[in-house]
């Protein structure tokens, strides 16, 4: 199982912070007052996940890792992975600590997948905005590149695919979350297949 916080436990705790919502790691106002360079989400409630998860068909892999982390905005947003949000919850814009993570159910009716009924996109990247999809045949992991129908890069699992991703990309960043590349490497290249 794929441990966020040991993952990005290689930055310093500048201004760390905890509130109900999720874990706030990284304090960097170069990028925005109150930005933070990796914010992990708290488990999502039981009945929150079991009613998102049966009306988009969400596969086991993916409702066991919201039960442990209901999203993910990474290294200052390179990579996100979205949650389960209570079906009109309303975002209180003017206190960011407490807004939830990106809404999965709402980020699959604005992004056209290929095929709807086999993948489900979970995630994406903050450069183009690539969708990270699992396929409920087989329960890989895609990469789609922005207004692409064929799949750019895939991983066995969904731990295996945030695993391999959060490595890679957690050296593109010194330990103060400062880049240390031009944002264009934060995408995966298309031999990134585990």
């Amino acid at each position: 199982m794929v441990d966020l916080f040991q993952l990005t436990a290689k930055f310093q705790a500048l201004n760390n912070r905890e509130t109900d919502v999720a874990s706030f790691h990284t304090h960097v106002p170069w990028v925005a007052p109150e930005a933070y360079l990796n914010i992990i989400y708290r488990p999502a409630r039981p009945e929150v996940l079991a009613e998102v998860s049966a009306r988009i068909k969400m596969p086991p892999p993916l409702r066991d890792l919201l039960a442990r982390y209901n999203g993910a905005i990474l290294l200052s947003g390179s990579l996100s992975l979205f949650g389960a949000v209570p079906q009109g919850q309303l975002l209180g814009r003017s206190e960011p600590s407490l807004l939830p993570p990106y809404n999965i159910e709402s980020e699959n009716r604005s992004w056209p997948p290929p095929d709807r009924n086999r993948f489900l996109k979970v995630g994406g990247y903050g450069f183009d905005g690539s969708g990270v999809c699992i396929d409920r045949e087989d329960l890989k992991v895609v990469v789609f590149r922005r207004k692409e129908r064929e799949p750019h890069c895939s991983w066995q699992t969904i731990d295996e695919w945030l695993d391999s991703e959060i490595r890679r990309l957690s050296v593109l960043f010194d330990v103060s979350g400062r880049p240390l590349v031009d944002e264009s490497k934060t995408l995966p290249s298309a031999d990134a297949q585990a």
